[in-house]
C-alpha cells in the first residue's frame, strides 16, 4: 500500500475510464490527489474546433469533485499549466508545477501512458510511476473520442459532466401555438427530460387564480422558478433537453400586461444557452383553456412578430420558425433537431 498518490490528467472531459483509473487508485494508496490541469489555450482550441461548450478547468474539477464527494482520502486539485511549453515539451516546468499543487510527498504516480515512465523517473524519482489499463481494456473509451461525438459516446461520461453536452432546444412563441404539448412529444420521443411553462400555473398555485393581482416580483419569480426547472432538466438529460418557454417570454407577457419591465428576467435572457430556438407560429387554431386571452388571428400573428423582434434584439440566433399542422410541425422540429445532433437519436 503506498502512502500518498497523484493521479493527474486534463481529464477534457472526465470519463468512466477516468473514474475506474482513480477508484483503483484508491485501493491501492492511503490518499489520492486527482491533479485536473490545463492548458487554456489548448483547451479553448479543442472545444471550438468540436463545437463544444468550453471546458475551463475550474469546470472539469467540479464534475470530478462531485463524482468523488463520498470519498474521504481522495482530494480533486487543480494546475495551471497554460504558461509553460505544450506537452511532450515542459516536463521539468510541469513537474515543479506538480510538486507544489500538491500539499504533501507523494510516492506514486498513477497514469495510463507507458510514454510517461522515462520521464516520471528523470523528474519524479522519489515516487514510482503505475501504469493502469494502458490499452483501455476496462472501458475503451477516450477523451478525445468524446469530444469527437458525445453523443454516440454518452454513456461513457460521468453523469455530473453529461448537462454540458446536452443539446438545448428552446420551445418558445406566443399563446395556443402547441409548444407545450410539442415539448412533451419531443421529450417523449427523445426519451429525455422537459420542462412545462412555469408561468402557466403560478396564479394557481401561488394567487389563488386571480390573474389581475400579478405584480413585477410576481413575474421575476417566474424567472427564477422557471431558471431552477431547466437546471434540474439539464442535469437529467439524455443528450437533449426541451425548454417549454424562457425568460425573453415572460418579460414579453410583464410588458404586455403590466407595461413593466424585469430586470430578473434580462438577466437570464441568454442567447448563448440553446443550440436551437423553434419558434412556433400561432397559425393552427386557437385553443381556449382558461389562461389564454388573444383569440383574434390577426393580433396573434402581430404578437409573433413582437416576440420574434424581442428575440432578435437581444442577440437570439439559431432560431427556426415552425408553422402548418401539428404533423408538420412535429416533422419539421424532428428535421431541424437532426441538424444539430452528430448521431442518430429518433
Amino acid at each position: 500500500m503506498y502512502k500518498v498518490g497523484v493521479v493527474p490528467g486534463k481529464f477534457l472531459p472526465p470519463h468512466r475510464g477516468h473514474l475506474h483509473a482513480i477508484i483503483n487508485a484508491a485501493t491501492r494508496a492511503e490518499k489520492i490527489y486527482v491533479v485536473v490541469s490545463d492548458n487554456r489555450h489548448y483547451t479553448k482550441k479543442v472545444c471550438e474546433e468540436e463545437g463544444l461548450r468550453l471546458m475551463d478547468l475550474k469546470t472539469r474539477a467540479k464534475w470530478l469533485s462531485i463524482e468523488l464527494q463520498n470519498f474521504d482520502h481522495i482530494e480533486v486539485l487543480m494546475l495551471d499549466e497554460s504558461n509553460i511549453p505544450e506537452y511532450p515539451h515542459g516536463w521539468e516546468q510541469w513537474s515543479k508545477l506538480l510538486i507544489d499543487v500538491v500539499p504533501e510527498p507523494f510516492d506514486v504516480i498513477f497514469g495510463g501512458e507507458r510514454d510517461y515512465i522515462k520521464h516520471s523517473k528523470e523528474f519524479f524519482p522519489f515516487a514510482e510511476y503505475v501504469v493502469f489499463d494502458h490499452n483501455r481494456t476496462a472501458y475503451p473509451i477516450s477523451a478525445t473520442q468524446i469530444r469527437k461525438n458525445p453523443y454516440k459516446n454518452w454513456d461513457y461520461i460521468l453523469g455530473s459532466a453529461r448537462s454540458h453536452f446536452a443539446k438545448r432546444v428552446l420551445i418558445t412563441g406566443t399563446e395556443s401555438c402547441a409548444k407545450t404539448t410539442m415539448t412533451k412529444y419531443l421529450g417523449k420521443l427523445f426519451h429525455t427530460s422537459w420542462t412545462e411553462e412555469e408561468g402557466r400555473y403560478y396564479s394557481e398555485r401561488f394567487l389563488g387564480g386571480n390573474e389581475d393581482v400579478f405584480t413585477i416580483e410576481d413575474f421575476d419569480e417566474i424567472v427564477l422558478q422557471q431558471h431552477k426547472a431547466d437546471l434540474h432538466a439539464l442535469k437529467t438529460a439524455n443528450r437533449i433537453v426541451f425548454f417549454d418557454t424562457d425568460a425573453v417570454v415572460t418579460q414579453f407577457y410583464a410588458g404586455m400586461y403590466l407595461d413593466d419591465h424585469s430586470e430578473v428576467a434580462d438577466t437570464f435572457a441568454k442567447p448563448e444557452k440553446y443550440d436551437l430556438i423553434l419558434m412556433f407560429k400561432p397559425d393552427v387554431k386557437w385553443v381556449d383553456d382558461g389562461l389564454r386571452w388573444n383569440s383574434d388571428d390577426e393580433k396573434r400573428k402581430k404578437l409573433h412578430e413582437h416576440l420574434l423582434l424581442e428575440y432578435h434584439i437581444r442577440g437570439f440566433k439559431n432560431i427556426v420558425e415552425v408553422s402548418g399542422n401539428y404533423n408538420e410541425r412535429l416533422n419539421k422540429a424532428l428535421l431541424e433537431i437532426k441538424k444539430i445532433m452528430k448521431t442518430e437519436m429518433v
